[in-house]
C-alpha cells in the first residue's frame, strides 16, 4: 500500500510579527514542536474517499485537501486516510495552521505526483493560508518549510525575501522559554483585521509603530549574532511596546509583562496575540527561569522550555 509521511515545526516570531503583513521584515524562528501527517491508500471496498483522523480543527483539513487535490486536477483517487499527529498546540499562535498546510501539502503531493519541492510546497501552503486566513504574511508558512532562522519580508505579493540566518545566534543567549497565558478568545485573522483596522483610523500613528517595530528587527538579530543580551533585552521590550501600540496585546497581559521586565527580562507575544483575555505563548527571555517560574505560579502561567532554530519540512521514512 503506498504511504507518505510528512513532517513540520512550529514557529515562532522573535520580532515583526503584524508588522510583516505591511511589508516589514520579521524574523522567525523554527521551534522543536513538531507536526506530522501520513497520506495512505485504503482498501478499495471502504466506502468513504477520504478518512480523516486528526488532532486538528477537521475542517481546516478538509478544505485543505479539497484545494491541493483541485491544483493537482484530481478528480478521482483511490480511497486514502489522512491521519495528522502534532505537538503544536492549535490556536496559541505558534504556527500549527501553518505547519498542517505545509505538511498536506508536501504529503498529498508526493502521494499522487512523487515529487518533493519544499518551494512549491510553501507556494501551495501560502495559498491555502490566503483562503483560511485572508491576508497572511507568508512568513509562517515559510518558516515551518525551511527551519532554522528566517529573515522574512514580503516585498510585493509575488515576491518575497527569504534568508536563513547565515549564523547560529551566540550561545551565551541560550535564555529562551514560552509562558502560556492562555489560548486568546481572537483567531489570528480576527487580530490582523484589528490592526489593519487601527491603521485605517490612524495611519500616522501606525506608520510610526510600523518603522520601530522594524529596527528592533534588526536590533534582535544584530544582538544575537553578536551575544549582546542587554541589547538583545532592550529590543524586545521596545517591540513589545509597539504590538501594544497597535492594540494585540490584552490588558489583562500587559501587567505580567511589565512585572517580567522590572525582573531584568524581556517577554513579547508571538503572533496574533489577543485583545480580550490570553495572548497564547509569550516569548521571554530571563537569563533565571527560575525567578521567573516562582512569578509565572502566582499567575497560574504554565512554563515550557523550548528549542528555537530546528529543521524544517522533512519526508519521514514509513
Amino acid at each position: 500500500m503506498n504511504k507518505v509521511i510528512v513532517s513540520v515545526p512550529g514557529k515562532v516570531h522573535l520580532m515583526g510579527e503584524h508588522a510583516v503583513v505591511y511589508g516589514k521584515p520579521a524574523l522567525l524562528a523554527a521551534i522543536n514542536l513538531r507536526l506530522s501527517v501520513t497520506v495512505e491508500e485504503q482498501k478499495k471496498s471502504s466506502k468513504e474517499p477520504i478518512i480523516i483522523v486528526s488532532t486538528e480543527p477537521t475542517d481546516h483539513v478538509r478544505f485543505a485537501v479539497d484545494f491541493l487535490l483541485g491544483q493537482l486536477k484530481i478528480s478521482k483517487h483511490p480511497p486514502i486516510k489522512i491521519t495528522i499527529n502534532s505537538d503544536i498546540p492549535a490556536g496559541y499562535h505558534l504556527g500549527s495552521s501553518s505547519a498542517v498546510a505545509v505538511a498536506l501539502s508536501g504529503a498529498v503531493v508526493y502521494f499522487f505526483k512523487k515529487i518533493w519541492n519544499p518551494m512549491s510546497i510553501n507556494e501551495l501552503a501560502y495559498e491555502i493560508e490566503k483562503k483560511q486566513h485572508g491576508n497572511p504574511s507568508g512568513g509562517d508558512n515559510t518558516t515551518v518549510t525551511v527551519g532554522g532562522f528566517v529573515w522574512y519580508r514580503r516585498e510585493l505579493e509575488f515576491l518575497k525575501s527569504i534568508w536563513q540566518l547565515p549564523f547560529r545566534p551566540h550561545l551565551a543567549l541560550n535564555h529562551f522559554f514560552l509562558i502560556n497565558t492562555g489560548r486568546p478568545k481572537e483567531t489570528t485573522g480576527e487580530m490582523v483585521a484589528l490592526v489593519k483596522e487601527n491603521t485605517q483610523k490612524d495611519p500616522v500613528q501606525m506608520q510610526k509603530l510600523l518603522d520601530l517595530n522594524e529596527q528592533q528587527v534588526r536590533r534582535v538579530t544584530i544582538a544575537l549574532k553578536d551575544g549582546n543580551e542587554s541589547e538583545l533585552i532592550d529590543a524586545i521590550r521596545v517591540g513589545e511596546s509597539t504590538l501594544e501600540g497597535m492594540g494585540v496585546v490584552s490588558k489583562k497581559v500587559q501587567p505580567f509583562i511589565r512585572e517580567i521586565e522590572k525582573m531584568g527580562g524581556a517577554v513579547k507575544i508571538l503572533g496574533g496575540g489577543g485583545k480580550k483575555e490570553g495572548v497564547g505563548f509569550l516569548l521571554c527571555y530571563h537569563p533565571d527561569q527560575k525567578r521567573v517560574r516562582t512569578m509565572c505560579d502566582e499567575h497560574h502561567y504554565a512554563i515550557e522550555n523550548i528549542c528555537l532554530g530546528g529543521g524544517g519540512v522533512r519526508h519521514d521514512e514509513k
